[in-house]
């Protein structure tokens, strides 16, 4: 297993949107996560621009207390544009960049309910690297600090508060190469992580870190171990991470989902098969200090039949 280099530094540019290739794969997104563990409000959301499908993806899952709300709409792109602005909002989702590499908002307005949410970058944005796995190109990811408000249509104002994650990738993107695949965030006072393990063929490929404000260290090696809900899906109900960085520090983290309803399931077919893709907002403990903290786990299983 080979471990990746770091990228190099980002600049504000890499923020806005890039002109695409001609490879019908090649897509840009904005992805979103938070957790505010006091109100039991947590989601996610991406946006995705695919231009040379002509199309773009929208996604926004929001879970309150056992209850989920989930948008998805792929409107179609007649003509692409590089105005970020125009193109990261439809309908009821949009999102605002604020402030590069630091600051962004995301709103969304249904009949239900209002959700407004501004993320601040808490540590560094850590970079990736070129094609740190096989599923991107380009990505980098960051920690931060969620604030905002969820107004019920009843009036009644929900005061947000947590900490959540952001990425930005672009290039190729394909998700049928891959037999499985596991993402996580974790979220503590002072410290996050993020990790990304791809197992194809007899390949595994691992790309990660952990950083505070001292600064970042990359992960290298990360064992995993999911204990699957009774449910039809087997869905992944409990995670346990064991991994560690190139100075040797060592972390246990349990994860499990914040309710029995805060995951959701995504189904892709392709010629002999399909993929599916559990996302799920989680609480974790550090098995080592004991301290409680946030996150996302992510697991990616393909089906062939």
């Amino acid at each position: 297993m080979k471990r990746k280099k770091n990228g190099t530094p980002l600049k504000e540019s890499d923020e806005w949107l890039h002109q695409p290739d001609n490879t019908l794969k090649w897509r840009e997104s904005y992805y979103f996560n938070w957790v505010d563990i006091d109100n039991k409000i947590s989601g996610f959301s991406t946006i995705g621009i695919v231009p040379n499908e002509k199309r773009r993806e929208f996604v926004f899952v929001l879970f309150i207390d056992d209850r989920r709300e989930f948008y998805y709409q792929e409107p179609m792109l007649a003509k692409y544009s590089d105005n970020i602005d125009k193109m990261l909002q439809y309908k009821r989702l949009s999102y605002r960049l604020v402030e590069p590499l630091q600051t962004w908002e995301i709103i969304y307005d249904c009949r239900k309910f209002k959700f407004n949410l501004t993320f601040d970058t808490r540590f560094k944005t850590h970079n990736f690297g070129t094609n740190s796995s096989g599923s991107w190109h380009e990505h980098y990811e960051s920690s931060g600090l969620i604030s905002g408000k969820l107004t019920l249509n009843d009036g009644i104002i929900k005061e947000l508060r947590g900490y959540g994650q952001r990425d930005k990738s672009w290039g190729y993107r394909d998700w049928h190469v891959f037999d499985k695949w596991y993402a996580g965030h974790f979220q503590f006072k002072d410290w996050t992580a993020a990790f990304r393990k791809d197992h194809r063929g007899d390949k595994i490929d691992l790309s990660g870190y952990i950083t505070n404000k001292a600064g970042t260290t990359p992960i290298t090696s990360m064992e995993i171990n999911t204990i699957n809900d009774t449910d039809k899906l087997k869905s992944p109900i409990k995670t346990t991470y064991k991994f560690s960085d190139i100075d040797d520090n060592s972390f246990i983290i349990e994860a499990h989902r914040i309710n029995k309803n805060s995951y959701i399931r995504f189904a892709r077919n392709f010629p002999g098969g399909f993929t599916e893709l559990f996302e799920q907002m989680v609480i974790m403990k550090n098995v080592n200090s004991g301290e409680l903290g946030t996150g996302m786990s992510e697991q990616l299983r393909t089906i062939k039949i």
